[in-house]
């Protein structure tokens, strides 16, 4: 019997027979479709089964542990996957200027994404030349630019064009499938320090239980309910944040933290109206907040680096 057929009588049976994969029959499956062995719809028929009954932590380990052995390790300090894009409503993608921010403070960061044609969200990819961001064409180009500039961005089809195949089989079904959790995690930075946004409830501690379960590269991840789904910590409201860090799951909670008084730069080089940067500095604070709590794990300590990386350059603008 082949492994995708075995795959799909596992999680296709009845309510009764029906079970998640095992770690190792998600490696196994993901590994031979990446060879070859498999074809898209057989395969994207097991994504959307396994959608519908919740992905678990040992099948997106297993899928990221098989694209993991193709992906090339760029090298950079942080990873950071931006794929979700932020509704309108939400504001530009702040997250960036804070990945610009800790690149000028001598942090190497990869910023990795994809985002829908036609999508009306505002990704990061749109927002690149406004901070002077060269974006790679392949993971070797990535590795110079980082050398160079300390920050680049790597589309998705630039290192890993299946999982760019598998997530445009939305608009084929109607329907997201685990690759969306997936791409999150692959890490091509192979970074010690990693940043998870993601919208849906759950979703937090499992990117942070995948993450302690494949630990390939990295030491310690945040993972937090982001704007939009995104990867940008929102100080308006109260969460959890979850920490994989040395292979160990923690669960940290956190108070919503707007500052009133902050320093407020000359000019936004994303347009942003003058009435949101209040809201603007307060998210690019927090995001390097907890992407500083990864390497730092205090997060008074961490907000304090990032607000005074964040001072200093309100300060360069003027």
């Amino acid at each position: 019997m082949s492994t995708i057929l075995d795959c799909l009588r596992t999680v296709g049976r009845g309510e009764r027979g029906r079970k998640p994969l095992s770690f190792e029959q998600a490696y196994q499956v993901m590994d031979e479709y990446l060879s070859g062995q498999c074809d898209d719809d057989q395969m994207a028929m097991l994504m959307m089964l396994i959608r519908v009954q919740n992905e678990t932590k040992e099948e997106i380990a297993g899928f990221v542990k098989a694209f993991q052995q193709r992906v090339p390790v760029i090298g950079a300090d942080i990873d950071w996957p931006c794929y979700a894009g932020k509704r309108a409503v939400t504001g530009k993608p702040w997250h960036l200027l804070a990945a610009k921010i800790l690149a000028n403070n001598g942090y190497k960061v990869l910023v990795h994404g994809y985002h829908e044609q036609g999508s009306a969200r505002e990704h990061a990819s749109h927002y690149l030349d406004a901070l002077n961001i060269h974006a790679a064409d392949s993971a070797p180009h990535a590795k110079e630019l980082i050398a160079k500039h300390n920050i680049t961005y790597l589309p998705l089809s630039a290192y890993a064009p299946h999982a760019e195949v598998m997530i445009g089989w939305k608009h084929r079904y109607g329907l997201r499938t685990p690759i969306n959790t997936v791409v999150r995690a692959l890490n091509p930075a192979g970074a010690k320090l990693g940043i998870r946004g993601s919208f849906h409830p759950g979703f937090q501690q499992l990117h942070a239980e995948v993450e302690a379960m494949i630990g390939q590269h990295s030491e310690s991840v945040v993972s937090f309910k982001g704007v939009s789904g995104e990867s940008e910590y929102n100080p308006k409201v109260s969460q959890t944040v979850w920490m994989s860090k040395s292979g160990v799951v923690e669960s940290h909670y956190w108070p919503e933290q707007m500052l009133t008084e902050v320093p407020l730069p000359q000019y936004c080089p994303f347009n942003t109206p003058e009435s949101d940067w209040l809201t603007m500095a307060n998210a690019v604070i927090s995001t390097m907040g907890v992407v500083l709590f990864a390497q730092m794990h205090n997060r008074e300590q961490a907000y304090e680096k990032a607000y005074l990386f964040w001072k200093n350059y309100c300060d360069s603008l003027s």
